[in-house]
């Protein structure tokens, strides 16, 4: 059976690129359909993320020259992740699979046709995997390894170099639906969701227009959503905290014992300090990251949820 295909773009203020690279994605569905790879009921889906600008307009604009193009008006900015969802969501009621992609269109389009043909080999998933950045600054790409390499040491189990490009079908799509409660990083869930999966690979492009709204307070926001929620280490760093918090009481009794018996003088007051003091700053230091992982991140997931749809094309 020929699937229905519906791609999902978020967009936030855009009106720079999105005349550019909005037809493109049009005529790459409309390619799709005209080979018989897809149903002409696929569609391209854009997810207007509370923009500021004329981005709506121009969805709009799209949606009257290209029949294939539909677009959905989120009530507030609510972030690229929480925009992503909606538009899954929405676009799942009507496809057999969904291939999410920025509007930038830095991920290339032309290897969504080998997504779908892993897809239709039997892959709920296909993540893009970013094999050359070359045209990136070389900040990002620092920035990047970064923290694909402190994702790596904390295990959270994310493709190396997998962002927002990937295909998912409708069951993984679903699958999404019990983390909506935690503040949780897309591209780590997807890398770990247990349905069959694989990987294809693309140079990452220069923006076509306009510039990144990805800066480096969201970036920095992002590593401690992934390492805090996703990390399988921090709870095992957050018992040794316990632990360094007990020792710490236990040897401080315990010093304090020693010494204060000690011809009736206290003689190892400084002693006792440091190692009580020491410990237990440590232990506390760590078990506070899972305090914060329960407590101020179930407060950023509540302010932080998916909004409704305002209005839609059709």
């Amino acid at each position: 059976m020929v699937p229905t295909l519906y791609f999902v773009v978020p967009c936030y203020n855009e009106e720079e690129v999105l005349p550019l690279t909005g037809p493109v994605f049009a005529e790459k569905l409309k390619a799709f359909i005209d080979n018989g790879e897809v149903s002409e009921n696929s569609r391209v889906l854009f997810v207007n993320d509370g923009s500021r600008d004329k981005t709506w307009d121009l969805i709009l604009d799209l949606h009257s020259r290209y029949p294939l193009v539909t677009g959905i008006d989120l009530e507030e900015n609510c972030g690229e992740k929480n925009a992503l969802i909606a538009g899954m969501y929405h676009a799942s009621r009507f496809a057999d699979c969904v291939i999410t992609m920025d509007c930038d269109l830095q991920d290339d389009v032309e290897v969504t046709g080998e997504m779908l043909e892993k897809y239709k080999n039997g892959n709920d998933l296909v993540l893009g995997v970013r094999d050359r950045r070359e045209d990136d600054p070389f900040s990002e790409r620092f920035c990047s390894a970064g923290f694909y390499l402190m994702m790596r040491l904390l295990r959270t189990g994310l493709v190396k170099q997998h962002s927002n490009f990937r295909l998912m079908s409708k069951r993984a799509i679903d699958a999404l639906r019990p983390y909506e409660q935690i503040p949780y990083f897309l591209p780590a869930v997807a890398s770990n969701l247990p349905f069959p999966k694989t990987t294809v690979s693309h140079a990452r492009a220069a923006r076509r227009a306009g510039h990144s709204k990805y800066n480096y307070k969201s970036r920095l926001r992002l590593a401690l959503d992934s390492a805090l929620v996703h990390s399988p280490v921090l709870p095992a760093a957050s018992w040794t905290g316990l632990f360094l918090c007990a020792a710490a009481a236990v040897a401080g009794l315990v010093l304090l014992l020693v010494f204060g018996l000690r011809d009736g003088v206290f003689s190892g007051w400084a002693f006792v300090l440091f190692t009580g003091g020491a410990l237990g700053s440590l232990g506390f230091a760590v078990m506070s990251v899972w305090l914060t992982r329960l407590g101020l991140y179930k407060t950023y997931a509540q302010k932080k949820h998916i909004p409704g749809i305002k209005s839609k094309t059709d």
